[in-house]
């Protein structure tokens, strides 16, 4: 029964959702290899927590400068346009990080992977909630991050075999133990851009494509004054999401070097947790997509939430790597900024909300605002690199529960449920 009704659900959808289903599970697969080698490869190639947490403060002013004309070129000229050229910008990432012979070499990627990175997933994420039906948007995102878990869960157990076989994360031999990882990337992000262009076609018919390209003839800052007229609850969501932005900005970039160098984790320790964890984010997502469909959006982001400050918790006062693996199936923040285990999938009620607070036509420009403030963080990972070089390393992997739990959740709880509200 099971089967039979999620086949029919599949065969209903838009075919331009499979597209997307299929090709963004390549690019989140291969993303995965490196995840959680980035910070490595870049402390090995020469940077300090300090010049790690600068990286990653540009990543977060290339994402925020790049907001404002991605969303409005989304809403313009369609999220397909902004989609390739975020594919792009990871391809080029690849290429960078795979010939860098020292730390300095990763800026611009790095800023390419800032500008890249917001132009992908969450104009994925427009385009399915655009094609799917309102009342099963929910399912529509979990389903597709069920099947993205799949070359997620298996990619970092092969990341593992790699690194091992060329030498391991010892000192003398992890750059080179990593690199190969970003040339097995650059193939795949070449093969998804092509299949993308290509395959990802817009049928002229279709009504809600036309109201994202189909705009009035207007000025730029005008279309972006448009997006606030009759929104309720934007500046509210504007300040949690840039709290949430802060925190995670803070520890992310850090949690690989607590995991290797404190807790003592190796390749495979690192695979095992990785893979534990998309394993129980895959499972969870079709029913949690359902829950939040029925339930609503906050009140499911509520209910998971906790499992992520759990996770963190346990992190920090684990007493060998062993235990990390149950962080990974709890949620904690052990993927490098991907989502994983049960405190990962509240982030698919969250995004949800996120988009459903406006219109359709105005979802590009939204985005667009949302990342732009983001760029409030960026003090956030060099103060992180420099408490962590002080030795404040689990007060470092704390903050983003701490804010979360003092001001995300508070805000939050008085901004309505978008089940309640009237949405496209």
């Amino acid at each position: 029964m099971v089967l039979e009704a999620f086949s029919n659900f599949f065969r209903k959808l838009d075919r331009r959702i499979k597209v997307l289903y299929a090709f963004i599970g390549v690019h989140v697969g291969h993303q995965q290899l490196s995840m959680q080698y980035n910070q490595l490869y870049a402390t090995a190639l020469g940077a300090n927590p300090v010049e790690l947490g600068t990286l990653n403060s540009i990543s977060s002013v290339a994402a925020s400068v790049m907001s404002i004309p991605s969303g409005w070129l989304a809403d313009r000229y369609g999220a397909k346009v902004t989609l390739l050229l975020g594919l792009s910008f990871t391809a080029a990432v690849s290429i960078i990080y795979g010939f860098a012979g020292n730390w300095l070499m990763l800026i611009p990627a790095t800023l390419l992977y800032g500008a890249g990175s917001g132009l992908i997933l969450p104009y994925v994420d427009i385009l399915l909630i655009n094609y799917g039906k309102a009342e099963n948007r929910g399912v529509t995102i979990s389903l597709s991050r069920t099947l993205w878990a799949i070359p997620s869960t298996f990619a970092p157990l092969l990341a593992a075999a790699i690194v091992d076989h060329f030498g391991g994360l010892t000192v003398e031999s992890a750059a080179e133990s990593i690199r190969p990882l970003y040339y097995i990337q650059i193939v795949f992000a070449t093969l998804v851009c092509i299949s993308i262009a290509r395959w990802l076609k817009a049928p002229a018919s279709n009504s809600v494509e036309k109201s994202m390209v189909n705009l009035e003839s207007r000025g730029f800052i005008q279309d972006f004054r448009d997006l606030f007229k009759g929104e309720k609850w934007l500046g509210r969501y504007i300040i949690l999401s840039t709290i949430r932005s802060i925190g995670m900005r803070t520890a992310t970039a850090f949690v690989p070097l607590w995991m290797v160098n404190v807790k003592g984790s190796d390749p495979f320790t690192l695979g095992t947790i990785t893979a534990a964890g998309m394993i129980t984010y895959m499972l969870l997502q079709i029913p949690m997509g359902r829950l939040s469909d029925k339930m609503g959006q906050k009140k499911t982001f509520f209910l998971l939430r906790p499992f992520y400050f759990l996770a963190s918790l346990l992190l920090v006062i684990a007493p060998n790597p062993n235990y990390l693996i149950l962080v990974g199936i709890l949620g904690g923040n052990v993927f490098g900024g991907s989502q994983g285990g049960i405190g990962g999938v509240s982030s698919i009620p969250f995004i949800t909300m996120q988009h459903e607070l406006v219109p359709a036509e105005k979802r590009g420009r939204w985005h667009g605002i949302l990342t732009l403030f983001g760029i409030l963080s960026f003090p956030a990972s060099i103060l992180g690199g420099i408490m962590w070089q002080c030795g404040l390393m689990k007060e470092v992997l704390l903050i983003p529960v701490i804010l979360e739990i003092l001001i995300l959740f508070p805000i939050l709880y008085t901004i309505p449920d978008t089940k309640r509200l009237k949405v496209q």
